[in-house]
């Protein structure tokens, strides 16, 4: 587990040997000091992000507010964790003069009891309230019911649950989402051909994956030209994924589109070309590092994106507001813009 806070004027003064006198004179264009110690101060406040703290009150009657992230590490969506750590960052830089503090501690996906064990960690730590990304729903059942009870707060983080609690949800309609690639598949190749639909393991218990798949199948109804052909579900491992796409390219001469559903859009990629089979459309979802080349190149042609960092932002500022302002949000769903990335565009994401 980790603490994550703003770096104070004293914290700079130490990294940098710069006394915290001659920063607030550099800070209030006051004073006598070198241009080149001024540089070398600006360029630090710059590295750490300081912002000059305008909440007095809060600092004078000393309140912190702490939030635990509790979320998951998963070696198949590596990126999940790097983009929810640049919204808490974000947070924490806007409020973290106000008192804020964000205790993060991540599970791995396999072993997903470890998170409540966390969570009770967080909460011995002082924690009031939470944003939590969760992979077992009986854990995150048990999770809720500990925290409910104890009259904390929190927030799930991309993925909801079927059961009515009174929590705030903050990610997209999957839904929508599938709808949303079943329109750019079916246009793409013309409303004719057939398509292949690779599946994570997640499949059977990720109620999130189910509604993306069901939303793609309901939409693909409107495509008489189309067959879709049965989802080959269960595909974790990279080479699993590899023989799958390039079994299917193999034996079906017909095939015009895929819709990728196994977090591993750049191993179905890899295998279009590697068959030199670029012509079949490629639809898939999230943007991460190791897909950008093949956007930028056309071999993966688009995917529908959310926007992981604003998301974990969001939570959290959504708890700080209610536990440090008192602001109560009556709308209890957050639902992230589902946008569009593709080659043209993908240099503003």
């Amino acid at each position: 587990m980790e603490k994550i806070t703003r770096m104070t004027l004293e914290e700079i003064s130490e990294q940098i040997g710069i006394s915290r006198t001659t920063i607030y004179k550099v800070l209030k264009d006051k004073g006598n000091v070198s241009e080149k110690t001024r540089a070398v101060v600006m360029e630090a406040l710059e590295k750490y992000h300081y912002v000059e703290n305008k909440n007095a009150r809060n600092l004078a009657l000393n309140r912190q507010y702490a939030i635990g992230y509790a979320g998951f590490r998963s070696k198949s969506a590596a990126y999940f964790s790097t983009e929810v750590r640049k919204g808490i960052s974000r947070a924490v830089q806007e409020f973290g003069d106000d008192g804020l503090s964000i205790l993060v501690s991540e599970f791995d996906l396999e072993n997903p009891w470890q998170q409540l064990e966390e969570v009770e960690r967080m909460l011995a730590q002082g924690a009031e309230s939470f944003v939590l990304a969760y992979s077992d729903s009986r854990v995150i059942e048990e999770i809720i019911d500990r925290l409910e009870n104890r009259g904390c707060r929190f927030v799930l983080l991309s993925r909801d649950l079927v059961k009515a609690h009174e929590n705030y949800y903050v990610g997209v309609d999957y839904y929508k989402s599938g709808l949303l690639a079943a329109e750019l598949l079916g246009k793409m190749v013309s409303g004719k051909g057939r398509i292949f639909i690779p599946v994570t393991p997640e499949y059977h218990d990720n109620q999130d994956i189910q509604a993306r798949l069901k939303g793609f199948l309901d939409k693909m109804k409107g495509y008489p030209g189309c067959e879709v052909l049965p989802a080959v579900h269960d595909l974790m491992e990279g080479d699993a994924i590899y023989r799958a796409v390039s079994g299917c390219v193999n034996s079906q001469p017909y095939l015009s589109g895929i819709f990728d559903l196994t977090y591993r859009l750049d191993m179905t990629a890899r295998a279009l070309k590697d068959l030199g089979r670029e012509d079949i459309k490629l639809v898939g979802f999230d943007l991460f590092g190791e897909i950008e080349q093949d956007i930028a190149a056309g071999v993966i042609d688009a995917v529908v994106y959310q926007d992981l960092s604003r998301q974990a932002y969001l939570g959290i500022k959504i708890l700080f507001e209610e536990m440090c302002y008192g602001i109560r949000h009556e709308e209890k769903k957050f639902y992230s813009k589902l946008e569009i990335v593709m080659s043209e565009n993908l240099c503003y994401f």
